[in-house]
């Protein structure tokens, strides 16, 4: 893999051919940590630095115009180009994330985006698995535990806890309606209804509401047989007194309105018989075209006979006969229509009176059924009891039903809650990560432990981060070692084939033998930064077979060996 820096910051050139290992070295400011950042650009694509592109002029090196980066693989390259932070790809390059190039770190980040960067590295999250399993543990179905990791994988962890929280405090509320009581889990298991007897846990609601439903009924009949209400006595008897007489009225009404029917029915034939009061207007023989006309009489035997010719006298007198039948008739038809309805209204008062008569009768009936030594009150007492023994039973089962489902909501809680299965999860996951890629690092470094607590803090050696701080903003060298090791764990996660650590330098020849030796350990290239003082005390990686240095001077990044050559031939001459 081979590395060309050119105008970068402080640099001018660079050209570094990298596997292994490779050190870039030399004093302070001479642009190490500008090779390191330019090679990460063009690895990851994150060019801008936290610079506005407007402002990405400020990484070119001045006097320069432009300044470029590439990284070349033997089928590969990718490149970056300034100040217009444009980045370029062919072929597939290594993966290198940002993480793995130094450009994040997760102690740069808050406990709670830790938390996320791990669940997604880690896999910390609970799988379907691990939920069913933690369910089945609180006694809760697979049905359930199925339905509601549908909800999480629909709706995601946090929205479904609060669905499930609000549930609980709904069926809070229906228990508390239930009972009358203010919640209390000691109350859930000790509470009973007023008027709980251990009888009636052997009971049935069937039971009980026949029970209460035989004691109204005894006291209805008791109330019976006591006393029949005597106003409703009084007014069904005196409905029912004159029932003969209104019987004789309706069949006298019946009669009335039949003769007054049958009379009008006759003037109304007397008229239909009158002869016409006009003129006829005949009809014309075909064969002497003489005026005929129909004989007026209605048998079979109709003929025609010759017109007749009617005298304006008798045309008078047929009029008169007419009008007087007609008046005959309205006169009859409303002496029908009274009769009629004085009918109906006899008829209507006669059965008012029937219906009165088999009252006054089922009253009499019911009284009699009931016994005169009944003690009404003693029986109000008894249906008091029954439906109080039913409500007691009832508002038990409906508080069981709902602690029921309330203890299952309960466990889902602390099943789903920040603190349940997903911490139990991260811890167990932690414990894994930790005694595993991080200790091996360590003990390959020879360096105390480096952890991550559940609680997303970071500990060393058993002291946490913001502890080994020193006095300015560097870090120390056992924040150093901190951080290179979860870089290094990381990047293994993620599959990356290349590390970039800087400030290497703050670790003392110890802890630079152990940085090696832990890189080493990896598999993985690794592009390192440090600071020394001459190019003669830098290891010579190349002569022990472990990789290769380079030094930078004023800009410019020389491969070690080809530096030190130079100064042999200086002190030679």
């Amino acid at each position: 893999m081979q590395i060309r820096i050119r105008d970068f910051q402080v640099v001018e050139r660079a050209d570094l051919l990298a596997g292994g290992l490779v050190l870039v070295t030399g004093k302070n400011a001479q642009g190490k940590s500008s090779v390191l950042k330019a090679t990460a650009a063009a690895l990851t694509g994150q060019l801008q630095f936290g610079l506005a592109k407007k402002d990405a002029k400020a990484l070119v090196r001045a006097g320069a115009s432009t300044a470029t980066a590439a990284v070349q693989g033997t089928d590969w390259t990718v490149g970056a180009a300034w100040p217009k932070c444009e980045a370029n790809t062919s072929g597939q390059p290594p993966k290198v994330t940002p993480i793995a190039a130094g450009l994040t770190s997760l102690l740069d980040l808050s406990a709670k985006d830790r938390a996320k960067l791990l669940a997604e590295l880690l896999k910390t999250s609970p799988d379907r698995a691990d939920f069913v399993a933690a369910c089945a543990d609180a006694s809760i179905s697979e049905a359930i535990a199925a339905q509601v990791w549908g909800d999480i994988e629909g709706k995601g962890w946090d929205a479904k806890a609060a669905e499930v929280s609000d549930k609980g405090a709904r069926l809070k509320g229906q228990w508390e309606q239930a009972t009358g009581q203010r919640f209390g889990t000691e109350k859930v298991r000790t509470w009973r209804p007023e008027g709980w007897t251990d009888v009636l846990g052997d009971a049935s609601l069937d039971d009980l509401l026949a029970e209460a439903g035989e004691a109204r009924q005894e006291l209805e009949r008791a109330v019976a047989a006591a006393a029949v209400g005597q106003a409703e006595l009084d007014r069904l008897t005196a409905a029912c007194a004159e029932i003969d007489e209104l019987k004789e009225r309706s069949i006298e009404a019946q009669l009335a309105a039949t003769r007054a029917t049958s009379a009008y029915g006759s003037a109304q034939r007397e008229r239909d018989a009158l002869p016409p009061a006009a003129q006829a207007k005949g009809l014309t023989c075909p064969c002497c075209n003489a005026a005929l006309q129909l004989a007026n009489n209605m048998g079979a035997d109709q003929r025609l006979v010759q017109a007749e010719q009617i005298g304006d006298e008798e045309l008078k007198k047929r009029r008169d006969a007419i009008a007087a039948a007609d008046g005959k008739v309205s006169r009859l038809k409303g002496e029908r229509d009274t009769a009629e309805r004085n009918a109906t209204d006899a008829q209507r008062a006669h059965q008012t009176a029937q219906q009165a008569e088999r009252q006054l009768a089922d009253l009499r009936k019911k009284a009699s059924g009931g016994q005169a030594g009944d003690d009404v009150e003693a029986l109000r007492t008894c249906v008091a009891t029954a439906e109080a023994r039913h409500r007691a039973l009832k508002a038990k089962e409906d508080a069981e039903r709902v602690a029921n489902l309330l203890a299952v909501n309960l466990a889902m809680q602390a099943i789903m809650a920040p603190g349940g299965l997903r911490q139990a999860k991260l811890v167990k996951v932690l414990d894994t990560f930790n005694g595993g890629p991080l200790r091996s690092l360590c003990e390959a470094a020879g360096w105390g432990d480096v952890r991550i607590e559940p609680d997303m803090g970071i500990t060393y050696g058993g002291r946490p981060y913001e502890q080994l701080a020193g006095l300015g903003p560097q870090l120390s060298s056992d924040q150093f070692r901190v951080y290179a090791t979860l870089q290094v764990a990381l990047a293994q996660v993620q599959g990356c084939a290349l590390v970039i650590l800087d400030g290497a330098d703050v670790l003392d020849q110890r802890g630079r033998g152990g940085l090696i030796k832990m890189l080493r350990g990896t598999g993985m290239d690794a592009l390192i930064g440090m600071t020394f003082s001459a190019p003669d005390v830098v290891p010579d990686l190349e002569a022990r077979g472990m990789g290769r240095a380079y030094w930078i001077d004023g800009g410019i990044a020389r491969p070690l060996g080809e530096v030190m050559a130079e100064k042999s031939r200086k002190e030679a001459a």
